[in-house]
């Protein structure tokens, strides 16, 4: 009679067990088809508006030629290093103009060809220009660079024209690239392009170049060290004049 009593709790022990297994799998599959799910903890972002979007007739990257547009019977000019051309800030292209995001360069330098063709062949392979484009925001090399054949003497005048190159200054705006198209989209393409330049640039939107010059002037305005770098080479402490340059006056230490 025990052990009829024991199979008996146990049959009816594992009853409930498969009955309260039915019940919860029926309330799980029925909470993943109902429309009443609480979704306050799906963080969605509005779609961006992109009205403002003006496309531009050619949404790829022109070829920039090797030699700049020159009349018929012109002689190509021997220019100079002019070193100071890339000296100094940028003061009528620093902004963005046609596009959302953009190259700016952090320092002065100089663009190739051979540069430009492996920006543009970044742009090709990595951008969609069904929905996107980029610019230049310059039109062509200008500036002469000389060399002299390998093995030969000093003298003997300025060497032949080898390349061309764009000189530019400090914040400098290089490349637009705009479009129905978000900041993360645009990001690994843009970070490629700063990697192929051989000078220091970086990536700029119109929110972070307004956000740059906001602390750049709430740092000027809370500094409370009265020895900054103009009040030092202003008064010559240390006797720093003479180891100071007209530039350093012109924008103490920002710019070189």
């Amino acid at each position: 009679m025990a052990l009829m009593s024991v199979g008996s709790e146990a049959r009816h022990l594992l009853t409930r067990l498969a009955s309260y297994g039915t019940q919860t799998n029926l309330i799980i599959s029925l909470r993943l088809f109902s429309v009443t799910a609480p979704v306050s903890a799906v963080k969605l972002r509005y779609p961006e508006n992109y009205d403002h979007v003006r496309y531009p007739e050619r949404r790829r990257l022109k070829i920039i030629d090797k030699i700049p547009p020159l009349d018929s019977g012109v002689r190509p000019p021997k220019m100079p290093r002019d070193i100071f051309i890339m000296r100094g800030p940028e003061l009528i292209h620093n902004k963005l103009q046609y596009g959302d995001y953009g190259i700016q360069g952090i320092t002065g330098g100089r663009l190739n060809h051979k540069t430009t063709e492996a920006v543009r062949m970044l742009i090709v392979r990595q951008m969609d220009d069904r929905r996107m484009f980029a610019v230049w925001r310059f039109n062509h090399m200008w500036q002469s660079v000389t060399k002299k054949g390998q093995g030969r003497r000093m003298g003997g005048g300025k060497g032949a024209i080898d390349h061309y190159v764009f000189p530019y200054k400090a914040e400098r705006i290089l490349l637009e690239m705009g479009g129905h198209c978000e900041f993360e989209e645009v990001y690994p393409v843009l970070k490629a392009i700063c990697l192929a330049i051989p000078a220091r640039t970086r990536i700029v939107t119109h929110k972070n170049m307004a956000k740059r010059a906001a602390h750049e002037a709430w740092v000027e305005a809370s500094n409370l060290n009265p020895f900054t770098f103009k009040y030092c080479a202003d008064n010559n402490i240390l006797g720093c004049n003479k180891y100071l340059s007209r530039y350093d006056y012109m924008w103490y230490n920002k710019y070189r």
